[in-house]
């Protein structure tokens, strides 16, 4: 049995780096991985998203091997679950082809740590062919693992820098969209309020005419009145003293 272990801190949060590992697969730095297949998903009653997929991938293995081996495409099963609240995605894979040959089981783990993200990736594995081939088998795989590893790395960065990326023009449309937004409102309310303005500027004005008219109308009934008073005056002063005025 071998023995293998790795370890790498990501530059980015652990929302960032978990979006990127749902994203991971096709990529071009891990050719040998052609599919994922997702077989079970459900949230549990503390919120934590649980998964089960079939990894699918081509496991490229040395000729001394292809004897024992034949078809080279291998299957995994993965298990996963999703913390949100702690910030951890945890998984664990093994092998479900070839398993009277050889066992390999990997655990890797994504924890948020501030404003990094943790990784801790471990693998197990066996070779039971025979003991001629075993020891060799192993040490290819070592180097395998190792390989697939580091160009797993280079992936995930190039998919969290992806992500990153998408997220600030995400954030910069909605910028945008608020700031066009804005303008709208107030141009409407520019509007608006030249609108009552001009509301309140026609009303006064005819409040003003409607003054000025009943002023008038007052000053002629003033006017008629004074006048049918004089008309009166003159009239008893003719009667009273005889003379006439014309």
């Amino acid at each position: 049995m071998k023995f293998w272990q790795s370890s790498h801190v990501f530059q980015h949060p652990w929302s960032t780096v978990t979006q990127a590992f749902w994203r991971k697969y096709p990529n071009d730095f891990q050719t040998s991985v052609y599919g994922t297949d997702v077989i079970e998903r459900y949230v549990d009653s503390e919120g934590k998203l649980h998964s089960k997929r079939i990894i699918m991938s081509d496991w490229n293995i040395p000729s001394f091997m292809k004897f024992f081996f034949g078809e080279a495409r291998g299957y995994a099963v993965e298990y996963s679950i999703v913390d949100p609240v702690e910030q951890t995605l945890t998984l664990r894979s093994q092998n479900i082809n070839a398993v009277s040959m050889f066992a390999m089981r990997e655990e890797i783990a994504y924890k948020g740590v501030g404003e990094t993200t943790q990784l801790d990736h471990t693998a197990r594995f066996v070779f039971s062919v025979s003991r001629i081939v075993d020891d060799a088998a192993e040490n290819w795989l070592v180097g395998t693992i190792t390989e697939a590893a580091r160009k797993g790395l280079m992936a995930m960065e190039s998919i969290t820098v992806k992500v990153e990326d998408e997220m600030q023009c995400a954030l910069s449309a909605i910028d945008d969209i608020s700031t066009e937004t804005m303008r709208s409102v107030d141009c409407f309310a520019t509007d608006a309020l030249s609108a009552i303005d001009d509301i309140i500027s026609t009303e006064t004005m005819r409040s003003v005419e409607k003054s000025i008219d009943s002023s008038i109308t007052d000053a002629e009934k003033f006017i008629d009145s004074s006048i049918e008073y004089i008309d009166s005056s003159v009239d008893s002063l003719t009667q009273e003293s005889g003379v006439k005025f014309s």
